[in-house]
């Protein structure tokens, strides 16, 4: 056969086609956690005129603020790579479509933690190891756990002082595992180097035999080696000023969240100020890190309801399910088709194949 025939079929750059079977659990995790807001509007009796009584305006003023934390985060995590591991990654390009792609993995997921896999794939193609992509990744979520458990202990002690002793003794609980459980987790490495036991590579050596059971042994001491190195060189002095720079943004970020809350509320009747807001949302954000649904999808509003019931005495599902739409539903939306257009970046696009016999 003579001529030219053009085969149209996709050429991934990274060498695999676009991940259907991620988009397929994205969507189902878009659709659970829609579903847990209908019915809990419908179990509560929420109405959409009961949520239009709160205002369009206050609406897009809280979803607004709610998106702005994404810009944050973006701005966040420059920092940190810059900062981390800029002496040996210099182009920053793709970071803000990495970083918010990561954040659709967390809200979708029932371990909020889980967007680090986004960010340490974005590292690792500017040629960062994985030890080290591993801890500077875990950096950002380790500061963000520290500041909004230092929040939700101060909310506690306000719910104690208000005599709700059950909501307040549940989230000084929550904060305190959490606590612990990073610290020991992504701090002890950074003071001892890891060993990984040589009993794994008995185990591996059985399961896939002796030269795949070495190499994934190598991987695994080079990995941890740098992981605790990473650790080390990260929490020493020289980079306080990048820690410093991270916990201030961070707290920008706490208090868009509040105002977010804030202005809900505000609008439901509940006159309170935006410190009160700051500490309901993270003292409710710190439980919904318990891993037992996607985002946290209906602990989150039952917690929100409890903690406004039992210390302020103000009871308002309308205003739980408007502020959870605007801080949840929207942002699940915004992040998601961020994460298509950074899969299909990552994957390559379509090209023609000119075949000539």
């Amino acid at each position: 056969m003579s001529g030219t025939v053009a085969d149209e079929r996709e050429k991934p750059k990274g060498g695999s086609p676009l991940p259907k079977s991620i988009l397929k659990w994205a969507a189902a995790g878009l659709v659970l956690t829609s579903a847990v807001v209908i019915v809990i509007s419908l179990y509560s009796g929420v109405t959409l005129s009961d949520l239009a009584r709160l205002g369009y305006l206050t609406f897009g003023l809280a979803a607004a603020a709610s998106a702005a934390r994404l810009l944050v985060q973006i701005v966040r995590f420059r920092v940190i790579a810059k900062g981390l591991v800029g002496d040996t990654m210099h182009d920053l390009d793709g970071s803000a479509l990495a970083r918010v792609s990561s954040e659709f993995v967390s809200l979708s997921t029932p371990a909020t933690s889980a967007g680090v896999v986004i960010r340490m794939a974005w590292m690792g193609s500017k040629g960062v190891d994985g030890g080290r992509a591993l801890w500077v990744g875990y950096f950002e979520v380790l500061l963000e756990v520290y500041v909004e458990a230092g929040l939700a202990f101060i909310a506690a002690a306000y719910a104690f002082s208000r005599g709700a002793v059950a909501i307040g003794s549940t989230i000084t609980a929550v904060a305190a595992i959490l606590t612990i459980g990073y610290t020991a987790i992504f701090i002890i490495p950074a003071l001892r180097v890891i060993k990984v036991p040589h009993r794994l590579f008995t185990l591996a050596e059985f399961l896939v035999g002796g030269p795949k059971a070495t190499a994934l042994y190598l991987r695994a001491v080079v990995g941890s080696l740098n992981f605790s190195l990473a650790a080390r060189a990260i929490l020493s002095r020289k980079h306080l000023p990048v820690t410093l720079k991270v916990v201030g943004l961070t707290i920008v970020e706490n208090l868009l969240a509040g105002a977010a809350l804030w202005l809900i509320l505000n609008a439901a009747g509940l006159k309170i100020d935006l410190f009160s807001s700051i500490l309901a949302a993270y003292g409710v954000a710190v439980i919904a890190e318990v891993p037992i649904s996607i985002g946290g999808a209906g602990l989150t509003e039952l917690t929100m309801q409890t903690y406004l019931t039992t210390v302020y005495g103000f009871s308002s599902w309308a205003a739980v399910v408007l502020w959870r739409i605007a801080t949840y539903q929207v942002l699940l939306a915004i992040t998601g088709i961020v994460f298509v257009v950074y899969l299909r970046r990552a994957t390559g696009s379509p090209s023609k194949v000119v075949e000539k016999d």
